[in-house]
């Protein structure tokens, strides 16, 4: 079996070593992190190994969530005010 054929499996016959690569890859490819070789890689082992589908559409929904959740907090004008002038005295 080539290297190749471990990340592009028959969907029944998954590797473990191809699913741990992609597993350990999948908060870089949901992130973008990933260089365009390696993200297509990835995409083609998706697309041949539904067990690892699964999990990437779990995090994918999870990392949406958290993105829908996070709300940005600013602190008033006065109170950066006084840690600036707190820093500047201290």
């Amino acid at each position: 079996m080539s290297a190749q054929d471990a990340f592009f499996p028959e969907p029944s016959h998954c590797p473990e070593e191809a699913c741990d690569w992609a597993l350990g890859h999948l908060q870089a490819f949901l992130h973008g992190e990933l260089d365009e070789q390696e993200a297509d890689t990835f995409r083609r082992h998706l697309a041949a190994c539904e067990s690892c589908l699964d999990e990437a559409d779990l995090e994918a929904a999870v990392s949406r969530a958290l993105r829908r959740c996070h709300h940005t907090v600013r602190a008033s004008s006065s109170l950066r005010m006084r840690v600036v002038r707190l820093h500047i005295e201290g």
